[in-house]
């Protein structure tokens, strides 16, 4: 029946549209079930396949049977495919017998566009079928009487692949896979990290719970949602031993929840082994004392540093107390230190009315509740040398204009840079920190700017060279520079270490 109306409607379409302005090209197409195999797990499950077609060339309508076991696939859905009706009107129409005989059901399908359209060329699918399992089994699934027509009614030369299903039994099967733990000794109060990989084995997706325990007691419980067949999750806990006794020995087991029809259950408890959770130990001590320099002169500020550490388990906070010789100079509090951690302090020792000689850095940490290792609570480490601070003598030579490569010249010209060599005389144990500032003003005695260096200076000669622009609007004639030498800034508390320095050029233009 189906034949015959499919040959009535393109000898109608030839007739209609005779002679045909379109050509006609005939390829070997083929004609397929997609997926070629399907398998589905379970009874009463829904899956979908397509009839598809793949390079074709000019179909203008087809026409099929799609043959199955009745007893193990019913057929719920046929709709029509994309493949002709994307470029036009189209006629569609099937039946679905599935008691077709004692053994198969079928489909019967055709298709065709309507109007002066010509043949559509390429891949696509022609048609989509909604099956619904009925037992176990496998089923084939094989195209009969295929018929593909250009628009003449001409058959289009194909092959068919055909396809299949199988239905097989739905397991049900969730196990944990493996735990591993971040220590197998702990401090009790610590948290241990334990990840549990669970999976599914069955072929069905699962939604369950895991639980995590100590020697029977609950740590925690996580929920599985809509694990995959045959995948696997790593999970996360986290287990707080604070309410462990110490010195106890804990077994972790790791449980993934019976789903509904699950058979196998052995591979659903798994238990790691053992954890010993241990009494910790309070233990502070210092570890280095560091001056900023092994020399000064009285009446300085000296950087004293002293790092302290947490030895033991627990957070501490402790006193610290930095000696010179047996004078305190200072007492610092370190607020919760946490264990297995460092932290540097900064002590100032002010040497205003310290008399000259040499001192012994001495750092003492205050021994915390239940600490009983005191060996290393305090530290002797390093000695500082007090200088008279008539022993300091930090003198400016002179300032000179020069070129940039300290020769010495009259003057320059405005618009360009003014460089200034500046002598110094340091006599002084070691290297000293100075601030060197040369201030120049122009004929008019209008600032024409500052320039400085600050950094350590040596024992002996030290020869600076300065520059600073001199701007188009400076005064021509006479000008002048002064040169100082500072232990810091006026503002923050810098004193001049000698008189200043000057002498004069001229500006031109």
């Amino acid at each position: 029946m189906f034949r015959k109306i499919f040959a009535i409607l393109l000898m109608l379409m030839a007739l209609t549209f005779f002679p045909s302005p379109f050509p006609v090209m005939g390829g070997l197409a083929t004609v397929s079930i997609e997926p070629r195999i399907t398998k589905v797990w379970g009874v009463e499950e829904t899956f979908n396949i397509n009839i598809s077609v793949v390079d074709v060339e000019n179909l203008y309508g087809w026409e099929t049977k799609l043959y199955f076991y009745s007893s193990i696939l019913e057929a719920l859905n046929v709709s029509e495919g994309s493949f002709l009706n994307r470029f036009g009107g189209t006629f569609f129409n099937f039946t679905v017998r599935n008691n077709y005989n004692a053994t198969h059901g079928c489909i019967e399908a055709f298709n065709t566009l309507l109007g002066e359209i010509p043949g559509v060329n390429g891949t696509g699918v022609l048609l989509a079928v909604t099956f619904k399992t009925k037992e176990l089994g496998i089923s084939p699934l094989y195209l009969k009487d295929v018929i593909l027509s250009d628009i003449n009614g001409n058959s289009i030369p194909y092959t068919t692949v055909d396809g299949g299903v199988e239905v097989v039994s739905v397991v049900h099967d969730v196990a944990v896979k493996s735990i591993s733990v971040s220590s197998d000794v702990v401090v009790e109060g610590r948290l241990v990290e334990i990840q549990v990989t669970t999976e599914n084995l069955g072929n069905k997706t699962e939604s369950f719970n895991v639980t995590v325990y100590y020697n029977e007691t609950l740590i925690a419980e996580q929920e599985v949602n809509m694990l995959s067949p045959q995948t696997a999750v790593d999970l996360v806990f986290l287990w707080n031993t604070t309410s462990i006794t110490p010195n106890a020995t804990c077994i972790i087991k790791a449980e993934a929840s019976q789903v509904q029809g699950e058979t196998r259950l052995e591979n659903n408890v798994l238990i790691y082994g053992t954890v010993e959770v241990v009494q910790g130990v309070h233990d502070v001590a210092v570890v280095t004392v560091r001056p900023a320099s092994q020399a000064v002169y009285e009446g300085e500020t000296l950087n004293i540093y002293v790092t302290v550490a947490n030895k033991g388990n627990y957070t501490e906070t402790f006193n610290v107390t930095l000696y010179i010789d047996d004078a305190i100079i200072d007492v610092q509090t370190v607020e919760k230190l946490l264990y297995d951690s460092t932290l540097e302090l900064t002590f100032l020792w002010d040497t205003g009315g310290v008399p000259s000689g040499t001192y012994t850095l001495r750092a003492s940490a205050d021994p915390v509740e239940e600490e009983t290792r005191l060996e290393d609570n305090t530290l002797t480490d390093g000695n500082v040398t007090v200088h008279p601070y008539t022993a300091l003598s930090i003198r400016i030579i002179e300032v000179v204009p020069c070129d940039q490569l300290g020769r010495p010249v009259s003057g320059f010209t405005v618009g360009t840079v003014a460089n200034f060599k500046v002598t110094l005389n340091c006599t002084l144990v070691g290297a000293k920190e100075i601030l060197l500032t040369i201030n120049v003003y122009d004929a008019g005695v209008t600032t024409i700017g500052v320039v400085s260096f600050q950094g350590p200076v040596a024992s002996g000669i030290t020869t600076f060279i300065l520059g600073l622009p001199i701007p188009t609007t400076a005064s021509v004639g006479n000008a002048r520079v002064y040169a100082s030498a500072l232990s810091d800034w006026p503002h923050l508390g810098g004193t001049p270490y000698c008189p200043e320095a000057s002498s004069t050029f001229e500006i031109r233009r």
